[in-house]
């Protein structure tokens, strides 16, 4: 009658353990985990450092991508480690948020210099030339791309939040 597993193969497979690595098994085995990693889903890797304020909400400080070569930054916000804001300027503010960025980034295994993309938001766009002033002290000679909006007001009622994409 008709088996719904081949038997031998089954046994063969418990006792494959067992048995001595070969050259010709390992690329068998290599192949087999190259095409399983298609039908598994992909995990990312949650990032954290305690060298940057933990998250104030449901979210990670960072996520790396499946394949390891991205790295996706949450909003950093001028908050100390520590707790507490830097100041109670847009200067210091944004110093922090970018030390912070910068922490997430480093401890992850990145640079600055691998930063794609960033997004800055401001509850003041009259900050905007004193937030470049500032920015451009982290983003000097690798300059990403970026988009900068005004917002109604953001978490903890900071005054900036900067989210940024890197990648190897």
């Amino acid at each position: 009658g008709t088996e719904l597993f081949n038997m031998d193969l089954v046994n063969r497979l418990k006792d494959f353990g067992k048995q001595p690595l070969t050259v010709n098994t390992a690329l068998l085995l290599g192949l087999g985990t190259y095409l399983l990693s298609f039908l598994l889903p992909p995990t990312k890797k949650i990032m954290s450092t305690p060298l940057a304020p933990s998250a104030i909400g449901p979210y990670s400080q960072a996520t790396l991508s499946p394949s390891g070569r991205t790295l996706y930054v949450s909003g950093c916000i001028g908050l100390l480690p520590s707790g507490g804001f830097s100041g109670p300027t847009i200067t210091s503010q944004t110093r922090q948020a970018l030390l912070n960025l910068q922490a997430i980034i480093e401890s992850s295994g990145f640079t600055l210099s691998q930063a794609q993309k960033t997004t800055v938001l401001l509850t003041d766009m009259s900050d905007y030339k004193t937030v470049n002033e500032v920015y451009v002290e982290f983003f000097n000679e690798s300059k990403p791309a970026r988009a900068a909006y005004a917002v109604k007001e953001l978490p903890a009622k900071a005054m900036i939040e900067i989210d940024c994409v890197c990648c190897r």
